[in-house]
């Protein structure tokens, strides 16, 4: 008898847990299947998301266009902003925040939201950026950030091991790492320098204005121009471009030859220590060993 009552109240429970159950699941689809509604319109979540750069470039300030606003005012339109982010794409789940680009350059913004089950995209936003501060900066006048406006760094001719600090060598020499070769290797043809023909040339790369100070051996202003660089690989191995308005020091040496105007040397090493460029015969089609250009090895001096 016991047993059952016990299987009758069992029988019952179920009945009644498989009846709340399927009374839910019916809800909960009517909810949010069967009756979620009209999804909103393109145009109308157009107008809820913006995008903008609330802080101007400033001479010596560190916020600027790099600071961006994302806001979306109808946050009962739950999505993701997708950020055009250092050559690919990041996703950012909020309503609003502000976002610090790490590089400059050109980048869209979209929001995609989800509406009576219903995805939705904007358009996207194209932003400028242009006020990172690029570590190169650092490197080359030893700047810590944009605010660092009186900051210049000293460079010297740098002695590599095998004894020179520039020379006319053949083109393509650093590629070959797997053989051993690094951009201070001797690829050298002619003109080989040392330490001891250069003397005390130095050249001072100054934060504030890209300015170029180029000095005599005897420590008077040879030459006062400006530089800038890129990041732009003109071959394998290259790291960027430097770019001179006056001939560096050691141009006397470069049988490329070296102009009041542009100059421009290939970048093969770059650290807070030290800097070798290549000044190429030809800055495109150059051949491997069989072309060649103007090495030149520098290191940073307090």
């Amino acid at each position: 008898m016991k047993r059952m009552l016990f299987l009758n109240c069992m029988v019952i429970g179920v009945s009644c847990l498989t009846a709340c159950t399927t009374k839910e699941d019916i809800t909960l689809r009517e909810k949010y299947i069967d009756k979620v509604g009209t999804p909103v319109s393109k145009e109308v979540l157009q107008k809820a998301i913006t995008v903008s750069q609330p802080f101007p470039n400033k001479e010596g300030e560190v916020k600027g266009d790099q600071y961006v606003v994302i806001k979306n005012d109808r946050p009962d339109i739950g999505g993701v902003w997708h950020l055009g982010w250092g050559g690919g794409e990041k996703t950012v789940g909020t309503d609003n925040d502000t976002i610090v680009y790490e590089s400059n350059g050109t980048f869209q913004i979209y929001y995609t939201g989800i509406s009576a089950n219903t995805r939705i995209a904007t358009d996207p936003v194209t932003i400028t950026v242009t006020n990172v501060f690029d570590p190169w900066s650092g490197y080359l006048t030893g700047a810590k950030d944009k605010a660092d406006v009186m900051a210049g760094k000293k460079w010297k001719f740098r002695n590599v091991t095998w004894g020179s600090v520039c020379n006319m060598g053949a083109y393509g020499g650093w590629k070959y790492t797997s053989a051993g070769y690094v951009p201070e290797s001797n690829f050298m043809w002619w003109a080989n320098v040392t330490e001891a023909m250069v003397g005390n040339l130095y050249m001072n790369l100054l934060f504030n204005g890209n300015k170029l100070l180029v000095y005599n051996a005897d420590g008077s202003l040879a030459a006062e121009g400006s530089y800038a660089f890129n990041h732009n690989v003109a071959d394998q191995g290259v790291l960027g471009e430097l770019i001179t308005s006056k001939p560096i020091i050691g141009a006397n040496y470069d049988d490329c030859g070296q102009n009041g105007t542009s100059n421009k040397f290939w970048i093969l090493t770059l650290n807070e220590d030290y800097l070798t460029i290549f000044h190429p015969v030809k800055y495109t089609g150059g051949v491997d060993w069989d072309d060649y250009g103007w090495y030149a090895y520098f290191k940073a001096e307090d």
